[in-house]
């Protein structure tokens, strides 16, 4: 039981740190009235995109732990730009969000194995080492402390202060917001550009800790995970903080399941069977809170002509 233990803690953390910061990424741009259908793809590329600053940041300077850290935090600030790209799109384009999403769903699969590709052919090159992200247990519960912090921010920024009431407000009634001189595209773009550098943050988490590596395809239904967490928590932070958990430990635990005799079939699908019933117990019961419920323009059709 202490073996399990010791494994578990900090293997959690990785798992817990990459879903969570992904869900909560998706919920403050669907809090915004956005479709976040583009998650998986975006998710796929910031990947590839940590994996390549990874390997460019080691030749440029050396390997180590501040290039690890740029490459982290690169991949944070690129996702966070399309993302606010992503919203923006959203909102002054007269175009179904769901066009728009699936189209970045499937751009940032292809420019996840374009960039994951590049960043193959240069480690081919120079053969630069990448320090990969550790974490011992003890390291392990600041990470957890860590996660839960950024979730407090959030939830107070959302619920508290006027900037998070204003992003709510647009996922309410984006037209009623523009009617009284403010810019809906402003404030979408804002939510893009924090649930971009979740999402990314997430992303690089996945191949630099998580991982430990890059391959054709990877990341790919991780968003989904992400998105799944999001729903199933009601698109509130302290409550996709505790539904992250089972999420994070259904997956670590895969490889258990596995050599205790389950069919690789039936426990890869695993976690994303949790989240299909997650999801239908939430969309059951979800309508009994307001605070809880789905934002009234969330996947409606906005876009900036309408606010003149």
């Amino acid at each position: 039981m202490k073996e399990l233990l010791e494994w578990l803690i900090p293997t959690l953390a990785s798992a817990y740190a990459v879903y969570t910061f992904t869900a909560i990424g998706s919920t403050i741009v669907e809090r915004s009235g956005i479709l976040n259908l583009a998650i998986d793809g975006l998710f796929v590329l910031s990947s590839s995109l940590a994996y390549t600053y990874a390997i460019y940041f080691s030749i440029a300077l050396q390997p180590g732990t501040l290039a690890t850290f740029l490459s982290v935090v690169f991949t944070a600030i690129t996702t966070a730009l399309l993302y606010s790209a992503y919203t923006t799109l959203n909102t002054v384009l007269p175009v179904s969000q769901g066009a728009v999403g699936l189209s970045f769903m499937f751009v940032g699969y292809g420019l996840g194995a374009i960039v994951g590709n590049l960043g193959r052919v240069s480690f081919s090159l120079y053969r630069v080492r990448v320090e990969y992200i550790g974490v011992a247990q003890s390291g392990a519960i600041f990470v957890y402390l860590l996660v839960v912090l950024v979730v407090a921010v959030v939830h107070l920024v959302l619920y508290k202060l006027k900037l998070g009431v204003l992003v709510r407000a647009v996922g309410e009634d984006p037209r009623l917001v523009g009617q009284t001189g403010i810019s809906v595209v402003r404030a979408r773009f804002l939510s893009g550009l924090v649930s971009g550098m979740l999402i990314g943050l997430g992303g690089a988490l996945f191949t630099l800790w998580r991982v430990g590596g890059w391959s054709q395809g990877q990341g790919l239904n991780h968003g989904w995970l992400g998105y799944a967490i999001s729903i199933a928590g009601w698109r509130y932070p302290p409550l996709i903080a505790i539904v992250s958990v089972f999420f994070s430990l259904a997956y670590v635990l895969l490889p258990y399941l596995q050599s205790a005799g389950l069919p690789v079939e039936v426990s890869t699908s695993a976690p994303y069977a949790i989240s299909i019933a997650a999801m239908v117990v939430v969309s059951i019961t979800h309508r009994k809170s307001v605070t809880l419920l789905d934002p009234k323009s969330l996947g409606r059709a906005f876009f900036i002509e309408e606010q003149a």
